[in-house]
Parts: structure tokens; sequence; C-alpha cells
């Protein structure tokens, strides 16, 4: 073999074996377990003692918590069994318990619905028996509040966006507190909304100018009339984004009329994502890519409970583009449901469990969502909408650092 076809040979191995790295580390649940991924390659591991887990979440350094509990748990059910914490560190092949490191009746076990972390050295859980989080630093337990499930924060910690408003955690609106925003600004509120429709009047695109003019002073009065989703702050702080219909009024099923909202965290700047549009439905999330350059977001539309399908859209920030990754790909007469979703640490590529039920194997006996075993993890091309991976059976997907 000559030099250069040696050189072109290695070259297409090492486009290849590219081709099959995994873009960055990521967890999921499947059979009762938590299983992990990390490059390269997409070789899944189990999670050391994570049988019954129920609940992932990575720090922004890579240390997945993770809930136990009995076989078979739904955080959806009218109640939840009591959940164990636990800490697992890269490469994940031991894992301790939380009460390990944290004294405290609730690092032994709590009957946790959600799991969050806030930086690097807090984890936050909450559900039915209220709102816990946990110092790693001082290896110390606090109580957050209740607004702790609807924050996020950056990567240090440093900037936190979260619902609410100066007078209540209750109020509709976003606040933010960091660089720029101490102690605590309120960026809008139901009762002072003059930002976000300045926001909305700003935006040239005739399609938010009639969706500013169908607005009525009268259903924003009413705090049922308001939709915003949780605010999501960029990992480096620097501009945090959600959805809201400013009051548009919410039909049956939650349908509505939302438009996307960017926030420059420095300045506490608002600006309405004009060239997006307007989503109709029910926004579920917006989720800023570790790079800050792209948007994942969840939308939910429906005629009905029994009726609701999901749609998931990468929309490129640069390029003013979106791409539909999920409802293009739906069988005929089924409904995507979507049970997660997540960017991994690339900011190219996205992990997401979505199944394809017909509505008639939905109703009340499983509450309208489809078992998991019904679930494929697909890790696709932000870009392309191609799957790169696919893990049947797999729910609960997060999505840690390279």
């Amino acid at each position: 073999m000559t030099a250069r076809r040696l050189g072109l040979a290695l070259t297409l191995l090492a486009a290849s074996s590219a081709a099959l790295a995994a873009p960055g580390a990521f967890a999921y649940l499947k059979g009762g377990a938590a299983w992990v991924v990390r490059p390269p390659g997409f070789t899944a591991r189990p999670v050391p003692n994570a049988q019954g887990a129920a609940l992932l979440s990575f720090s922004p350094g890579g240390t997945l918590a993770f809930l136990t509990g009995p076989a078979g748990v739904k955080l959806h059910a009218p109640s939840v069994p009591v959940l164990r914490p636990w800490l697992s560190r890269a490469p994940y092949t031991r894992s301790e318990p939380l009460s390990a490191l944290v004294p405290g009746k609730a690092a032994t076990g709590l009957r946790a619905r959600w799991l969050r972390w806030s930086g690097e050295q807090t984890l936050i859980a909450g559900g039915d028996d209220g709102t816990v989080g946990w110092n790693l630093t001082t290896l110390s337990t606090f109580s957050p509040g209740v607004a702790a499930q609807f924050q996020s924060s950056s990567a240090d910690g440093d900037v936190t966006a979260a619902l609410g408003s100066i007078r209540s955690p209750d109020d509709v609106g976003v606040l933010l507190y960091g660089p720029g925003a101490r102690p605590g600004t309120e960026v809008f509120s139901r009762r002072l909304p003059d930002n976000l429709i300045r926001a909305l009047k700003a935006a040239p695109q005739p399609e938010i100018r009639a969706f500013v003019r169908d607005l009525d002073p009268r259903q924003q009065a009413e705090d049922r009339n308001w939709t915003v989703t949780t605010p999501q702050v960029t990992r480096g702080g620097q501009r945090g984004f959600f959805a809201s219909n400013a009051g548009y009024g919410v039909g049956s099923a939650g349908r509505t009329s939302a438009v996307i909202f960017q926030v420059d965290v420095d300045e506490v700047r608002l600006q309405a994502l004009g060239w997006l549009g307007v989503f109709s439905g029910s926004v579920q999330e917006v989720l800023p890519s570790p790079d800050g350059r792209r948007l994942l977001i969840l939308l939910h539309r429906g005629e009905s409970s029994a009726r609701v399908s999901a749609s998931v859209i990468v929309a490129d920030l640069d390029r003013k583009t979106r791409r539909e990754l999920v409802a293009t790909g739906a069988p005929t007469g089924t409904l995507p449901v979507l049970d997660s979703a997540c960017w991994l640490a690339d900011s190219r590529h996205v992990a997401l469990s979505v199944a394809y039920p017909r509505p008639a194997d939905l109703g009340p006996q499983n509450s309208f969502m489809p078992p998991a075993a019904a679930h494929t993890l697909l890790v696709k091309d932000a870009t392309s909408g191609a799957a790169l991976h696919r893990v049947p059976g797999a729910t609960g997907v997060a999505c840690g650092p390279a």
C-alpha cells in the first residue's frame, strides 16, 4: 500500500470512528436500572446501586445524582414511595448514598417527584414531602422553597432565573438573581408586564404584530390566562430563555399561543425572538444548548387529554433556522409522546426518549401515557435530524459533560 493510500485509509478510519463516537455523556433508565454512556463509543454501563432508579440528573461537572425505590415507581401517580438519593462520579464505577456525605433524615429518603442541580455543589429535590436542598460544600441540608422547581442556574451557580415576582414566587412572572441583577430583578410580572409587551411590540414580524393585536387586557388581568415556562439560563450565565403567551388565554387541553423570549442577564434586557413565530399549543420547555447558540423547544399540541402530540423543535440562533425532530417521523395513525429530552455536550446532538402509540391505546387506565417499554431513546443530529443511536425501552434521559 502506498503512503498516499495508507493516509487515505487512516483518514476514512478516523472519520468512521468519529461518526460512532458518543458526542457527550448521557444516562437513562431501562429495565428498572440506570445506565450511563461515555465517549468514545456508545457502550452503556449499568450505574452501581441503581436498581429501582426513578430520577436522574447530571451536575455541570458530571456528577450523576439519582433516586432509587421500589420497582415500577410511577412519578405521576397520586402518591410516590420514599426514594433514596445517591451520587456517582465519573467514571461511574461506584455510587455512594447521599446520607454518607450529608447528615439528616431527608438524605436517607424522601417522596420526590423531581431532582435537579443548581451549580456544581447544590442538589435539590421536591415532591410529596416538600422541597429539600443539599449543599455538598458545607455538607448541610437547607430548605430552598417551592419555587426551586421552577428555576435554573448557570454552570457556576452565580446566575439564577426563576418564575415569580418580587411580591411572591406564586405570581406570574420571571425573576433574575446574579451579576447585573442582584439581589433580585423582576424581568416582568402579570402586574407589571410592560417589559414583555414592549419586547413584543419591538418585533417587526407580521405574525408577532397580529399576536399583539389579539391580546385582550381583560384576559391579561387574570393569572389563569397566563403561561410562562421555567426560564432556562445558559451555562455561561449570559442569557436566559422562556416562552410566554403574555396572557393570551388558555383553552381546553392547555391550548394557547406563545412566543419565545430571550433575556440579556447583564442588562436585564428582554427580546422577543419574533423570527421563530408564534407557537400554537403548549410550550413545555425552552432549553439552550451548552454553547448557548441553539434552543430545544418542547411543545405539546392536543385536542383533548387523550390526543396530545409532542413536537421537538431545534432553533439555530445564529442562522435563524428551525427543524422538527419528532413529529415528522411519526408513523401514520400514531401520536408522538415525549418522555424526556436534553442537549448533549457538543451542542450539535440531542438525546430524547419518544414513543408513538395509537390514540386508542391510551386511556385513564395508563394515565394517557404509553409504558416505558414503548419508548425509544434517540440521539439525533440537531442540524440534519438524522438518528445516530437508538436504545429501545429507555426513558428518563439526562445529559452530562463531554
